[in-house]
């Protein structure tokens, strides 16, 4: 068991070195000036040294009577003053402010700011704010920090879709689906009609396979088309079947890779089954592989 003595001279060493904390000092300086004696005096005169039960209950008394005083002092005085308990700011709203504002005027609020992500939005100022957390209109503490979002210097990269030999209409809605923006749309001679041909950018043009292999351009670029007119790059001497029979006709004109669209012309007094009149007419004139051929066949 632990001995009285032991817990007396315990007790005397705690109370010691509470009794050296400074706001102790003060409490216990404040009754030497009244009674206008010394500590020593006033221990001698509480008789807080005797070995006696009635000195350790005295001591421990005290002890708790500090230690709670301590506490007190602490929670309820120097928390407050340095946590700012009780004190809010209203959240001003930051959204299209500079970084290079913010120091300042945060600083004035007593706020300060962290940058936790940033995005690319068209038409937005460079490094500018566009969200923050807590929103404009919070109230908050003192010294709170405000978490932002700013715009980008410079659009991400986005990887061009294969859009080679595809019709114009679908292709937009990928493009235009990716970020990018729809350029100058120019008909060049090809046999696939309203497909993608190749893409440009800026001057530049890509084939099938600059595409395949992957083409990174910033989020927000002009991209230019070529597309094909459903005709075809050759061209050749249109063919002359004015009086030849509608199956040989039909022969010469799809073998040259024309289409035929045969009229019936019951008014002609040519032999029925004679090609009586085209268009275009066989004049020297020039046609392209695809290209539509009318014809009226004498009928009976």
């Amino acid at each position: 068991m632990v001995s009285y003595r032991f817990l007396f001279r315990l007790s005397i060493i705690y109370y010691d070195f509470v009794v050296h904390n400074l706001l102790i000092c003060t409490f216990v300086a404040a009754l030497i000036s009244v009674e206008n004696i010394t500590m020593l005096d006033l221990i001698d005169k509480l008789r807080l040294r005797e070995n006696s039960k009635r000195a350790l209950w005295l001591n421990m008394g005290l002890i708790g009577l500090f230690s709670v005083l301590i506490l007190l002092l602490f929670f309820y005085v120097y928390l407050p003053v340095t946590t700012h308990h009780g004190d809010t700011i209203t959240v001003p709203d930051l959204t299209g402010m500079k970084i290079a504002e913010l120091e300042e005027f945060l600083d004035d609020k007593e706020l300060r700011y962290i940058v936790d992500d940033s995005n690319y939005v068209e038409g937005k100022v460079p490094l500018s704010v566009l969200v923050q957390d807590p929103v404009a209109g919070s109230k908050v503490k003192v010294n709170r920090r405000i978490h932002l979002t700013i715009n980008s210097m410079t659009p991400p990269l986005e990887k061009i879709p294969e859009v080679i030999d595809v019709s114009m209409k679908q292709v937009t809605k990928m493009l235009q689906g990716a970020g990018f923006k729809i350029g100058e749309q120019k008909y060049v001679e090809d046999m696939a009609a309203n497909v993608v041909i190749r893409i440009g950018h800026k001057g530049k043009y890509y084939t099938k396979e600059d595409v395949r292999r992957g083409i990174l351009l910033p989020r927000g670029s002009v991209i230019d088309f070529e597309i094909g007119d459903g005709l075809g790059k050759d061209s050749f001497e249109m063919p002359n079947v004015v009086g030849k029979s509608m199956e040989e006709a039909e022969v010469i004109l799809r073998g040259s890779g024309l289409s035929v669209n045969i009229n019936q012309e019951t008014q002609s007094t040519q032999p029925a089954g004679t090609v009586i009149k085209q268009r275009p007419e066989a004049q020297g004139q020039s046609v392209k592989i695809g290209m539509v051929v009318d014809i009226w066949v004498a009928g009976n």
